[in-house]
């Protein structure tokens, strides 16, 4: 059976609207520019849809595999445990789907480079 991938774009959620809305809107822009209906919005905690929601969305599009796109900067606990085992525990029923989390984002060395670029131009 080929690879269908699906992509999970999750944040930690917030109590505030505006800040969950930000990634439903990012979200919806990588659709477009990535040219596939296969990338979900999702949060850990705090607002809705939830990241078992946005895998369980994906598999019943066919998706094989699931790619967990974090928008964390670091490793802590939430990203190096508390969110494996939620895929883990979404995807138990789901013997033939495969998963992967992204990375943090500080370990991007382009973030780096952005960031710098921001600073000179004082943004």
């Amino acid at each position: 059976m080929p690879r269908k991938t699906g992509i999970v774009v999750f944040a930690h959620g917030s109590r505030r609207n505006d800040g969950n809305d930000t990634l439903i809107q990012f979200t919806a822009k990588l659709r477009l520019r990535l040219g596939s209906e296969l990338i979900e919005p999702a949060f850990m905690e705090l607002s809705q849809p939830t990241i078992p929601a946005a895998i369980h969305k994906l598999v019943q599009q066919g998706c094989n595999h699931i790619f967990g796109y974090a928008l964390f900067l670091v490793p802590g606990a939430h990203l190096q445990e508390d969110i494996p085992a939620l895929f883990t525990k979404t995807l138990k029923e789901f013997t033939d789907v495969t998963w992967e989390i992204s990375p943090p984002l500080l370990a991007d060395p382009r973030l780096l480079d952005f960031v710098t670029e921001c600073l000179k131009a004082g943004k």
